[in-house]
């Protein structure tokens, strides 16, 4: 199987982050990875300290992400421009909260409460007052 850059291409750190977290990436990619730190003749000792590094650099780059997510928020022009991707949004993924969006979750929750109440009101009206 052929990657985009080739596995042969891509710098050794990279070779080394593949190598030593298999999980987030494709199982012939890591043996690949494996197999050209061994043509480029890095030691092991050198891939055991760099994995610290990483592992460190992973745990930050994953900390920003999750704050980034739990920031995200539906602003007025997604209403306008794209109504129908934030109704569905809203409508149908639950997960928010679990998923990190806690200021998505945050606002469904009010809009879904502000819309609830207006359809009660119009059906109060309609059926009763009118």
């Amino acid at each position: 199987m052929e990657f985009n850059p080739p596995i042969s291409d891509r710098e050794t750190d990279e070779l080394i982050r593949i190598a030593n977290f298999p999980d987030n990436w494709n199982p012939l990619a890591v043996e690949q990875a494996k197999r050209e730190l061994a043509i480029r003749n890095v030691p092991i000792d050198y891939e055991n300290k760099k994995v610290s590094v990483l592992t460190r650099y992973d745990q930050k780059k994953n900390q920003i992400a999750a704050k980034r997510r739990a920031k995200e928020a539906f602003e007025w022009h997604d209403f306008i421009f794209g109504f129908h991707h934030v109704l569905l949004e809203m409508l149908c993924d639950w997960d928010m909260k679990k998923d990190g969006y806690i200021t998505k979750h945050r606002q469904r929750k009010y809009t879904l409460s502000v819309i609830s109440i207006l359809i009660l009101a119009i059906y109060v009206y309609w059926n009763f007052i009118k």
